[in-house]
């Protein structure tokens, strides 16, 4: 692949070299058409000087100067041929009145011919010679021009190195970034053109620094939450091994059982979580019918919420159709709903909605649990936060993959109180959107 330099370069002394020599052809061109004047001009005259009364075997001495090699020879009325000039050999007589292009001995020659004085008087001279002359005259001319063109192209090299100079010094300073230092590009001594490029490679380094610091994040508080477990689990394989008899061995790995359905449990969301909070694209977004989810999420749930004893079902069942990503919506439902059904006592009641709040579409989860205090909501959404006296086991990150979910949809979480004053409702608004249907 060609680099910029290397097309400018190119591109620009190629340029120079085809006007040069397009201006050194037209000089020549020029040149050749005013030689060929002076020499037919040159030519009448010499048939015009021509004595009148020479003796046959006298002539004029050969030409020194090429522009001087012609062949004048003349014939009497008796059609004696006499030789002016010597040196070139003799051409044969034309007869033609004024100027004409022959071809002898395998050259062209221009011929001048003229009858003077009951003569017969003929002038030629070969055409090289006047090729020749017009070459040396637009060499002579040109030379100029071809030192222009030197110039012009080592300052084509010049101007081109310090106009990309600037690109060189972005680059190295691309380079010198690292994924630990991700320091915006300064961008105010940078011309018009190149700023958007830093611009955007700024935005480009905000997004890694903001992914890595919560990979960073991320990965601290997923070592400090499963520390815990694993010891416990360790600490509790101990018990099973010295358990004094079967009762207290069955007892204890019933606990252990309980532990590893805990740590299982917090991978799993640990790992929901690391996938949901990378962004997602907008080519996977497709239509997703929220009442369909809805129905999805109660027969998932049916068999926890009939163990508990909780009425788990849908107010006032309708069909909202969104854009969005309906694998990502379907867990940012079911940890809505088990979370509801993990917190709601036995014999409570669980409600699913999808509607419209005027013409914004939105899934909610209501129960008549014992809710969460005003002054809980604002962390509710955060890390492995859990309010203190939570008597159910939990990881603390069902309600922060909802969250992540949420944003990647440009939703809205609203927190308010559950029915009859108590529990909790959680509703998740979605923008209006043209690609958002209400149906009947």
């Amino acid at each position: 692949m060609k680099t910029i330099r290397r097309q400018l370069l190119v591109g620009l002394l190629g340029a120079t070299v085809a006007c040069v020599l397009g201006a050194g052809a037209l000089l020549y061109r020029s040149l050749r058409m005013e030689t060929y004047e002076l020499a037919d001009l040159q030519l009448r005259q010499l048939a015009v000087a021509l004595p009148n009364e020479f003796a046959p075997d006298t002539g004029l001495p050969a030409a020194e100067d090429p522009e001087e090699e012609f062949v004048l020879q003349a014939w009497d009325e008796q059609g004696m041929e006499v030789h002016i000039t010597h040196g070139l050999p003799a051409l044969p007589r034309y007869a033609v009145n004024g100027f004409t292009t022959v071809k002898v001995f395998g050259h062209h020659w221009r011929v001048y011919g003229e009858q003077r004085r009951g003569r017969y008087v003929q002038v030629a001279q070969p055409v090289a010679v006047r090729n020749k002359l017009a070459a040396e005259m637009a060499l002579r001319s040109g030379a100029p021009l071809i030192l222009f063109a030197l110039v012009l192209g080592l300052l084509v090299v010049v101007v081109v190195g310090r106009a990309l100079r600037p690109l060189d010094r972005m680059a190295q300073a691309v380079q010198g970034r690292s994924p630990s230092a991700l320091e915006p590009l300064p961008t105010d001594d940078l011309s018009p053109e190149l700023k958007p490029v830093a611009l955007a490679l700024n935005a480009l380094m905000q997004q890694f620094e903001e992914a890595m610091a919560a990979q960073r994040s991320f990965v601290a508080d997923a070592a400090h939450e499963l520390r815990s477990p694993l010891t416990a689990l360790k600490l509790q394989l101990q018990l099973v091994e010295r358990a004094p008899n079967d009762e207290a061995r069955a007892l204890a790995l019933a606990k252990l059982d309980e532990r590893l359905d805990r740590s299982t449990h917090l991978v799993r969301q640990l790992l929901s979580l690391a996938r949901h909070e990378t962004a997602m694209t907008a080519a996977q977004h497709e239509p997703v019918d929220l009442g369909r989810l809805l129905a999805d999420a109660v027969a998932d749930h049916s068999t926890l919420a009939e163990s508990r004893d909780i009425d788990l079902g849908i107010e006032a069942p309708r069909q909202v159709v969104i854009d969005g990503d309906g694998d990502g919506l379907r867990v940012l439902l079911n940890n809505l709903v088990d979370n509801a059904l993990r917190y709601t006592q036995r014999g409570g009641r669980v409600d699913l909605q999808a509607a419209y709040d005027g013409d914004r579409p939105l899934l909610r989860v209501r129960d008549n649990g014992p809710g969460v205090p005003a002054e809980h909501r604002g962390r509710l959404f955060d890390r492995f936060f859990r309010p203190d006296g939570q008597q159910v086991w939990g990881a603390g990150l069902g309600l922060s993959i909802v969250r992540n979910i949420a944003d990647h949809h440009h939703a809205q979480i609203v927190l308010s109180e559950g029915g009859a004053g108590h529990g909790l409702s959680v509703t998740v608004l979605f923008p209006a959107t043209s690609q958002n249907l209400m149906l009947p």
